[in-house]
């Protein structure tokens, strides 16, 4: 168990929130072995920085960056920073994400049982138990599975998200790393895309942790801004044919228009054309 922890690195991206508070850093906490160092790097995006307390059993660095360059490049300085520690392994994070102490463990236990598989994941739920990851993956979107059992599977059929994913360090830069440029949706889906095209195959571990979205706001202004990245994301992410660019066309208007209708007011279609059209 201390070889793989020591080859590990937990990639913590943190916005607008204390850290203390993230349910993924608690669920860290809980993590800590015996006789050795836990290493944490926590990209925040927050407005303000914070000041994070130093654990016993932890190595902790943290990365302030008010700019919010999103998620993708939080992930890649993490990876980044890990190589030049020489480690081999990188666990990505959310902030929102309810784990299980076991976690650490199970993935070991796969990595022995799988020597050949670069990515690994576990499966998270929804609050009302639906499964969020992996997912189904058609049209350039998500759709919630029904079941789904541990083991090897394809990523030509279901692809995981962001957070829990295991991934080997070498092979995270062989296939390109995450687009900096799609800052928070799609960024997931454009790194499996990537990953993908040299390994096809990855595993699903026999643990379940929870996806919380209860403290996601739902006003307007924050729904705009979370929509313009989503819009920004769908521009920008790399399309390989015409028909990708109609599928995330497709979706990007759908959603301008519902949230258009929801809140009553066109600034939603404004920024579909603005941010995905590049109509000014």
């Amino acid at each position: 168990m201390i070889d793989f922890v020591t080859s590990l690195t937990i990639i913590m991206v943190v916005y607008n929130k204390k850290i203390n508070n993230c349910d993924s850093f608690q669920s860290i906490l809980k993590m800590k072995i015996d006789n050795c160092d836990l290493n944490l790097f926590i990209y925040d995006n927050s407005f303000n920085s914070q000041v994070v307390n130093a654990y016993d059993g932890f190595q902790i660095e943290y990365l302030h960056d008010p700019k919010n360059p999103g998620v993708s490049k939080a992930y890649n300085e993490g990876v980044l920073r890990s190589a030049k520690r020489n480690k081999k392994w990188v666990l990505l994070l959310d902030q929102d994400t309810i784990l299980p102490n076991n976690l650490l463990k199970k993935y070991q236990e796969a990595i022995f049982q799988n020597p050949e598989i670069k990515l690994f994941s576990p499966i998270l739920k929804l609050e009302n138990g639906k499964i969020f990851s992996p997912c189904r993956y058609l049209f350039k979107r998500g759709f919630h599975l029904t079941t789904i059992n541990p083991g090897l599977h394809s990523l030509k059929k279901i692809s995981p998200v962001n957070s829990g994913m295991l991934i080997d360090v070498k092979t995270f830069f062989e296939v390109g790393g995450y687009n900096n440029k799609v800052k928070l949706d799609f960024g997931d889906f454009q790194f499996i895309e990537r990953f993908r095209k040299k390994h096809i195959m990855f595993f699903v571990v026999d643990v379940i942790g929870i996806q919380d979205f209860s403290n996601n706001e739902i006003s307007y202004n924050s729904q705009l801004t979370r929509f313009k990245f989503y819009c920004e994301g769908a521009r920008d992410i790399e399309k390989d044919s015409i028909l990708d660019w109609i599928n995330y066309n497709f979706f990007t208007l759908f959603r301008s228009i519902n949230l258009s209708l929801k809140y009553k007011n066109i600034s939603f279609f404004n920024l579909y054309l603005r941010c995905f059209l590049n109509f000014k």
